[in-house]
């Protein structure tokens, strides 16, 4: 009996190790998420809160230099992703926004992937960004996010893992929260995506 508990002990452990990764340093604490593979959403768009205005606003570095914020692409359907080259579920899932990204793209649909550095509050450098990007032939818009934004993700999700994912509605609504990786939190990943695209405008 105890080799079966210690067993069950340790399958726990390894799911959340290979669903998500530590993320970066903030602030407060470069603590590691202890029930990554989450997701949260609701149903209707009225009762959406707008996403946090400290993250909409926070600058994001693309790789070319310039800078945006989440609140310039209002009017578009976001789905913004947190993410490090070194985060093996990562690298993982994003096969699946490259399809995410091709299947709307053209109906103001944009991921966005937000490169939190290097887990230990140190940025990646733009060419291991743009080499990493190149390896897995990414199709979507990546940008550099500066710790003080990671933070406001963190406290979004109340988890400090990487990938995490938001959904932004073309109104600047958070319409779902998505921590840690695998095929579960993919396939809610698409039907929230889904379901916000076949929303009449």
């Amino acid at each position: 009996m105890k080799t079966i508990t210690i067993n069950l002990a340790l399958l726990i452990v390894l799911s959340i190790f290979f669903s998500a990764c530590g993320g970066t340093a903030t602030s407060d604490a470069n603590a590691v998420g202890t029930s990554a593979d989450t997701t949260v959403e609701t149903e209707s768009p009225t009762v959406f809160p707008p996403l946090a205005s400290g993250l909409a606003s926070t600058e994001l570095e693309l790789l070319d230099g310039s800078k945006f914020t989440i609140a310039d692409k209002k009017g578009k359907v976001l789905l913004l992703n947190i993410w490090g080259t070194w985060c093996a579920p990562c690298r993982a899932e994003m096969p699946d926004l490259i399809k995410m990204q091709n299947q709307y793209s053209d109906q103001g649909f944009e991921v966005v992937g937000l490169n939190i550095g290097d887990g230990e509050g140190t940025p990646e450098t733009i060419k291991q960004i743009e080499d990493f990007a190149a390896s897995m032939k990414l199709n979507y818009t990546l940008a550099r996010m500066p710790n003080s934004g990671t933070e406001q993700f963190y406290q979004i999700s109340k988890q400090q893992v990487v990938p995490q994912s938001l959904i932004v509605d073309r109104e600047g609504r958070l319409r779902g929260v998505f921590v840690g990786g695998g095929p579960r939190i993919i396939a809610a990943m698409h039907s929230a995506v889904d379901k916000v695209m076949n929303e009449k405008l």
